[in-house]
């Protein structure tokens, strides 16, 4: 499914009275993000509108629990809502469904949520009810932007062009992270009228791109030293964030001693890419580099890590310097 078919679904699913209208209702994706974010949002909107949800998961979903969330109820008893996760999980939820000669059956509502597909035999299933299905998937590339348009207006944000276009080029396609700059920005801007200029949302956006974060730590790893100095210059003179190169460089030191003190306690690779919760290539990327050098050169460079980023933090200035110093402290 497109962003703009999950677009066109979802404004269908905000409707106050599409529950009631729509009694059987299908969530799922390969999204979990957009899963997960899709169903907060319908959360909040039918507890506003008096709803009460009842959550279940699929594997405890019996038959008894089926016909007890879809029975008509009192008049008197509040609207509700049964959420079931995992729901194709359910030992019976298949025969429970295709005993059902309509929708109208339900009474007042079911949501089923899945992460992933929704298995063949239920698909002709939900087909012949005409169950409201909304497919959460990841956003094209292309369509990042969109999204991210998307969540500013749920955040009541808005970005000039230009803003939109550094946000994007700073985030990347990551969902989450777009999420939670959006969430950070409309903090610092509470309450402030009109567009964000790409002026004003620089200065706030202090990280770098993984693919750029990532680059920086492989050079470093192969003791490419004036590689990885070169790519930080053409960084800043992009316009990116000093305080976003440091944060990269303290993040390479943290990880060498962390993994020098699991070696020399005798654990595995394996044993540190669990408890650090690094990928295994990363780790072994390390271990050739980290022999080499004593963790006193890790420790300084993280120390200066922590000073530049307290001086930067007041006086955005030397930033060059700065990110040499640290380096050239790595190749000591």
């Amino acid at each position: 499914m497109t962003y703009k078919a999950f677009q066109s679904q979802f404004q269908k699913a905000l409707d106050p009275k599409h529950a009631e209208k729509h009694p059987l209702i299908i969530i799922k994706g390969s999204s979990d993000f957009m899963l997960n974010l899709s169903f907060q949002s319908l959360r909040d909107l039918w507890l506003a509108s008096a709803w009460s949800i009842e959550r279940s998961e699929g594997v405890a979903f019996n038959a008894e629990r089926f016909l007890q969330a879809t029975s008509t109820r009192s008049m008197f008893e509040p609207k509700q809502i049964t959420v079931v996760t995992q729901a194709f999980s359910s030992p019976d939820l298949f025969d429970c469904i295709k005993a059902l000669e309509s929708v109208r059956s339900i009474q007042p509502s079911l949501v089923l949520l899945h992460s992933g597909e929704i298995p063949q035999k239920f698909a002709k299933e939900l087909t012949r009810l005409a169950a409201f299905v909304l497919s959460c998937d990841e956003p094209a590339p292309w369509e990042t932007k969109d999204f991210l348009l998307d969540r500013c207006k749920a955040h009541r944000l808005e970005l000039a062009a230009d803003a939109q276009a550094i946000f994007l080029d700073a985030v990347g396609a990551d969902l989450s992270k777009l999420e939670n700059e959006v969430r950070k920005l409309t903090l610092i801007f509470a309450g402030k009228q009109g567009r964000l200029s790409a002026e004003e949302v620089k200065p706030h956006l202090d990280f770098l791109r993984e693919d750029n974060a990532f680059k920086v730590d492989q050079l470093l790893c192969q003791e490419a030293y004036p590689q990885a100095m070169l790519l930080l210059k053409n960084l800043l003179d992009r316009g990116e964030s000093s305080l976003g190169a440091l944060a990269i460089l303290s993040m390479h030191c943290r990880k060498a001693l962390q993994i020098q003190a699991g070696m020399k306690l005798g654990q595995t690779p394996a044993d540190l890419s669990r408890e650090l919760r690094l990928p295994a290539q990363v780790v072994q990327h390390y271990l050739p580099y980290i022999r080499k050098k004593s963790a006193n050169v890790f420790q300084r460079a993280l120390n200066l890590c922590h000073e530049a980023d307290r001086r930067l933090k007041s006086v955005r200035h030397g930033e060059e310097i700065w990110l040499q110093r640290i380096v050239w402290e790595l190749m000591s």
